[in-house]
């Protein structure tokens, strides 16, 4: 990426730095910024313009919370979820008997893409829930969807009811 793109872009890779690591109790400072845009993007940056670029980001409604010390810190207040709410969410994708495994497993990875790299540790939940079978059929997400749309939409809707019974063997 040549000098005068870095520039044009710079503000933007601040803001993903500042996304993905940092939090009230992550602060970044100055340097950690210029660090993470210099390793991960090949972004130059000097001290005095973080400073700057925040004060942008600030004046367009980001909530950069700025430290002051002898080296200021920086870190993402208010995101469009809390971590308690992104907590619930989680334990209600795990938990849920219609979501497959592999579909619980992609959604807590979104999940924990809405919150910096620290916080995200702690949305690992473990839940177990005993006699919980999650579903094979990975199209039960988007069937579910489009029973929701059908409702919504006040449509009427047709299906076949089907029923499966488990036999153990040596129980026959």
């Amino acid at each position: 990426m040549d000098a005068i793109q870095a520039n044009r872009v710079r503000i933007l890779y601040i803001l993903k730095v500042l996304m993905d690591c940092s939090d009230e109790e992550n602060p970044l400072s100055t340097s950690d910024i210029i660090k993470l845009l210099s390793e991960r993007y090949n972004i130059p940056a000097h001290r005095t313009t973080i400073p700057k670029e925040i004060k942008a980001l600030i004046d367009f409604g980001i909530d950069v919370i700025i430290i002051i010390s002898t080296q200021n810190k920086y870190f993402i207040a208010s995101r469009q979820f809390e971590l308690v709410e992104l907590k619930l969410l989680v334990d209600a994708v795990e938990s849920s008997k219609f979501i497959t495994a592999k579909k619980s497993k992609e959604l807590v990875s979104k999940i924990t893409n809405l919150t910096s790299k620290e916080q995200a540790k702690k949305l690992k939940r473990n839940l177990y829930i005993s006699d919980r079978i999650k579903p094979c059929n990975e199209k039960i997400y988007y069937i579910v969807d489009t029973i929701q749309n059908a409702i919504n939409n006040k449509q009427q809707i047709a299906f076949q009811y089907c029923e499966y019974t488990l036999v153990c063997k040596g129980s026959q």
